[in-house]
């Protein structure tokens, strides 16, 4: 950090400067409070101040750098050989972040300083470091993907109550922004959770038999994860009358799964096709894209909480958008079966193939 120290004692002010640069500080020294104002013209990353100063004292020297242009919110710490209660209450009044009192010691000065210095981190590295201290709890790949946005909203919760007294509006919102988004996704992947849950239950208890109008549901489930993903402009949606024996809610899912696959590997600007046809009783549904495919392994293998070269494409979720999208099928009598890109070109044809009827 770069510290300004204001401070008319010779000695004191040496000591002070000795003791920063030991610990890896830039310092800028003032000889008195004049001197001080115009040095934090600099915009110092903290300044250290005395209170009692002939000419002008610390409370003046603080109300003055109040006044200049985007120095307002550099952390101000107060030295003093008395610190009452009144002296204090004014101090904090005007702007003072804490008071060291004289004579101190090396330990008081760098937790102080390291306090300002914590309180002054950018929010989202706040936040950042918060989930990785929590994320190193969680063993299984699954697991942390889980509980990585709990951990974003429980780190904001605790940023919001350990600072209420000094957290600024605008930071304030910036938080409750990064709590509503991690929010946001617990709540997709709780969603996503439950949904592979209930087709397993459903595959091995079926139900009564149901049906739904096809275009529809495949419409409804590709475009609302297009516009999720704000490339609605991308998508383009083609499907043919035809009825398919599986629930409008399964069916969309599932196609909101493979669309959804279909747009993380494939980038913007690149076309994802969705169509759906109907010939000799069946239904065929496609999502084709121009993302770098899957090898015939990958596909065999694309059961639940299985993600593939995951660190390569900056993948996020539990990794079951394909096993639900299979689990589906299944239980509409069908398949779902993936298909190289034609003509030599790269991309991935995921097909969803079901028993269909007009």
């Amino acid at each position: 950090m770069n510290i300004l120290v204001i401070e008319d004692e010779p000695s004191v002010r040496q000591t002070l400067e000795d003791l920063l640069e030991l610990n890896g500080h830039g310092v800028l020294a003032a000889a008195d409070g004049i001197e001080g104002v115009k040095l934090a013209e600099r915009h110092p990353d903290l300044i250290l101040c005395d209170i009692r100063m002939p000419g002008m004292d610390g409370y003046e020297v603080i109300s003055a750098i109040q006044k200049l242009p985007q120095c307002s919110d550099i952390p101000f710490i107060f030295l003093t050989a008395k610190a009452g209660r009144d002296e204090q209450r004014r101090g904090m009044g005007l702007g003072a972040d804490d008071y060291i009192t004289k004579p101190f010691t090396e330990r008081d000065i760098v937790e102080a300083i390291g306090a300002r210095f914590r309180r002054q981190q950018p929010l989202r590295e706040r936040i950042e470091r918060l989930l990785e201290e929590r994320s190193r709890e969680a063993h299984a790949d699954w697991a942390h993907a889980l509980a990585t946005p709990l951990n974003g909203i429980l780190g904001g919760l605790q940023l919001i109550e350990s600072e209420a007294d000094t957290i600024k509006p605008g930071e304030l919102k910036e938080l409750l922004g990064l709590i509503r988004t991690s929010a946001e996704r617990q709540w997709a992947l709780s969603r996503k959770l439950i949904l592979h849950f209930d087709l397993l239950r459903l595959k091995a208890a079926p139900v009564a038999p149901v049906s739904c109008d096809a275009p529809v549901a495949v419409g409804a489930g590709a475009l609302r994860v297009a516009e999720d993903r704000r490339r609605s402009s991308d998508l383009i949606v083609n499907c043919r009358p035809g009825s398919v024996p599986i629930a409008a809610a399964s069916l969309a899912a599932a196609v909101a799964e493979l669309v959804e696959n279909a747009l993380q590997f494939s980038k913007p600007g690149e076309s994802v096709a969705v169509t759906g046809t109907c010939h000799d009783g069946r239904y065929r549904i496609e999502i084709a894209d121009q993302g770098p495919g899957m090898t015939a392994d990958q596909c065999a293998r694309a059961t639940g909480f299985t993600q593939f070269e995951q660190s390569k494409h900056n993948q996020q979720g539990l990794g079951l958008g394909l096993a639900i999208a299979r689990a589906v099928a299944e239980l509409a009598g069908g398949r779902l079966v993936f298909e190289a890109a034609t003509c030599g070109q790269h991309g991935l044809k995921a097909c969803l193939d079901l028993p269909c009827s007009l």
